[in-house]
């Protein structure tokens, strides 16, 4: 009997909900002896794993920690130290070392009905505890000093862009990366030469590779800390991408930023099992394992006979049809499956119908009215064909084929919604055992 095979040390979790089912899902694969990634963790992983071979690239099937951004519970303070405007960086330990302690400190702003107050918030006497080493070894920066280094000539402000050189001596970019920061530095230059190298045969001797950012609501240099309180929040690392900035070449920087979560942005926890993170893999995706598994994810539906409407159509990977889950008014198609098909005819040929439902983003949305209106009578499904065109310009009517048809589904079972999939840990583990 083969063994199934061993999940990694490391399993970064996503969540559209947001952080708090994501820490909650990390710290489940972390178990009692396990941990919520640090940027340590994050580094570790980067210098343990090779990125994808063609760099400049990114493998979406099998991304690499390279190539993932990760929010860590690395957490940065910035208040005032004996008259001195400073930074904490601590890693994994602290005020925002747990999840409520996370809450408690970005409450400052998500509770807020006003919405004018942005960031999170620790006491100054938390902020001193921290500076003492009551929660443990902590890096502290004087800001005033790292200002006048790193400072742009217009407002001495000390983000953006850093060269390798650069980057070995920012003292709060170190302090970020932690205790592995240049080995961290040298292999990352050594990548961005190979890129130089491999798409354009240039010798790049000190490449740009590093962005250094404050809170984009709330930056460091033009905001006072309130009396009283210090900021605070987490820190984040960017998956490498090939930016375009000054950086005085045609082509762009092989570079990521190392910077702040604010509580708005997308979240990815890292659950770090007890050993040596030598590895990080992409945590569970509902919407994917639920396509790929679908036969063992039905549910009884309690209907005694097929719902009545018109029903839009959907494929899985594997060609077999679904009926999607209702949507309402003039919206997206939800491509949510729910009831399988067990027969179909078409009927009648494509046709065109236009939708009055345009809004200025990439999204086709339409009433399924307007296409039920182009559709033979007897039809009770369709799908849409082709890519939705507009018939002018970037204001103008929507349009898009449909083929109509009439199918019969089995009412008696449907399949999990896939929020209620995305919340049971122990199921959506057990789906990619089975994947795996």
């Amino acid at each position: 009997m083969s063994k199934a095979p061993a999940f990694p040390s490391g399993m970064a979790f996503y969540h559209d909900q947001g952080f708090v089912p994501a820490f909650k899902q990390a710290l489940k694969y972390a178990g009692k002896t396990g941990h919520i990634g640090t940027m340590p963790d994050a580094i570790a992983a980067r210098l343990a794993t090779p990125p994808y071979e063609k760099l400049g690239m990114h493998h979406t099937g099998h991304p690499t920690p390279w190539e993932r951004y990760y929010t860590t519970l690395t957490a940065e303070y910035f208040g005032v130290l004996a008259g001195r405007t400073s930074i904490i960086v601590a890693h994994g330990i602290g005020p925002m070392a747990t999840l409520q302690g996370v809450l408690d400190t970005y409450r400052y702003q998500f509770d807020d009905k006003s919405r004018g107050k942005q960031g999170g918030r620790i006491s100054q006497a938390e902020f001193e505890k921290l500076a003492r080493g009551e929660y443990g070894h902590v890096s502290i920066i004087d800001y005033e000093e790292y200002r006048n280094r790193f400072g742009d000539r217009e407002f001495r402000a000390p983000t953006g862009y850093r060269r390798e050189s650069e980057a070995r001596r920012d003292s709060l970019l170190v302090a970020r990366l932690g205790p592995r920061a240049h080995e961290y530095i040298a292999r990352h230059a050594t990548l961005a030469r190979q890129y130089y190298q491999q798409e354009a045969k240039l010798v790049v001797a000190d490449p740009y590779i590093l962005d250094v950012n404050d809170p984009g609501n709330l930056p460091y240099w033009c905001r006072e800390v309130e009396s009283g309180l210090a900021f605070a929040h987490l820190t984040s690392i960017g998956g490498i991408g090939l930016v375009h900035h000054q950086n005085g070449m045609q082509l762009p920087s092989w570079a990521c930023d190392v910077g702040i979560h604010e509580w708005n942005n997308g979240v990815r926890l890292i659950g770090v099992r007890a050993g040596s993170n030598d590895s990080i893999a992409d945590g569970p995706d509902a919407c994917e394992l639920l396509r790929k598994h679908w036969e063992q994810l039905f549910e009884p539906s309690g209907l005694d006979r097929a719902p009545d409407g018109l029903h839009v159509l959907m494929q899985m990977p594997d060609k077999t049809w679904f009926t999607q889950i209702p949507k309402k008014g003039a919206s997206a198609d939800t491509y949510e499956p729910e009831f399988r098909v067990t027969s179909m005819e078409k009927l009648g040929e494509l046709a065109r119908f236009y939708t009055d439902s345009n809004y200025p983003v990439p999204i086709f949305r339409y009433d399924r009215r307007e296409a039920q209106a182009v559709l033979p009578k007897e039809a009770n499904a369709y799908e849409l064909v082709g890519d939705p065109t507009k018939t002018g310009g970037a204001d103008s009517q929507e349009t898009c084929l449909v083929q109509g048809y009439r199918i019969e589904v089995d009412h008696t079972k449907r399949l999990v919604r896939e929020k209620t999939l995305a919340n049971d840990f122990e199921r959506l583990m057990d789906l990619m055992q089975k994947a795996a």
